[in-house]
């Protein structure tokens, strides 16, 4: 299904600012334990002196969570200059930049552990493999990624009711990644978007899922 207007444009025109504005009441309070929850499973697999990328940070909440447990630096980009304005100012110890996911500005395995934070089903599916790509161009090798967002039993597409001519995208958005050998899936928790439990309802349900790059693994060798 083609979309009548770029998905990418849309949100650097203004939509990230007012995606931003629709949810600053949250990013303004707490973490609630529906959004711990996640972040405490990644944890798991951050150490102090990892180099973490969130895509898809907005004020960078999430980021400042994993850098106070982990200890670990922080970067972040989002398309709403309103809201990376808003955590440069409350959040001076993280790293936050406007951008999006189809072209990063950092260098070739810049990152211990890149995270994907509940942003991809809004990409443009002319530009998802452009994602998959540039975040595996700058994880390093033997290293984590992680993404939260979305996860019915097969895909859906539906009307983005903030923005005419945007469309979600739900989705098991680990697959792109290991449809390569050299991604393994490592854990997945599953919850839904409105609790911590499974949703009934399919189009509720998400996961956050870790999975494992190593570009020497996943291929049996013929000599």
């Amino acid at each position: 299904m083609s979309e009548s207007v770029s998905q990418r444009d849309a949100f650097l025109a203004g939509e990230g600012n007012n995606f931003f504005d629709r949810h600053v009441g949250t990013y303004d309070s707490d973490l609630s334990p529906l959004l711990e929850k996640p972040l405490d499973f990644y944890c798991r697999y951050l150490q102090p002196d990892h180099r973490v990328l969130e895509i898809g940070c907005s004020s960078g909440h999430n980021l400042n969570y994993l850098r106070t447990r982990a200890g670990c630096a922080c970067f972040g980009v989002d398309p709403s200059e309103k809201a990376v304005r808003s955590g440069g100012d409350r959040f001076p110890n993280t790293h936050l930049s406007v951008g999006t996911a189809e072209r990063l500005e950092f260098a070739d395995g810049s990152f211990d552990f890149v995270l994907f934070g509940f942003c991809l089903y809004l990409i443009d599916r002319s530009l998802l493999s452009r994602v998959v790509a540039e975040a595996d161009r700058v994880l390093k090798n033997r290293r984590f990624l992680g993404i939260t967002d979305f996860d019915p039993p097969s895909p859906f597409v539906r009307p983005y009711k903030h923005h005419i001519g945007v469309n979600t995208y739900k989705m098991d958005y680990s697959r792109p990644f290991t449809v390569y050998p050299h991604y393994v899936l490592v854990e997945k928790l599953s919850f839904s978007h409105t609790s911590s439990a499974f949703a009934d309802e399919k189009q509720e349900r998400v996961s956050s899922v870790v999975l494992y790059k190593d570009l020497g693994a996943g291929y049996e060798r013929a000599d």
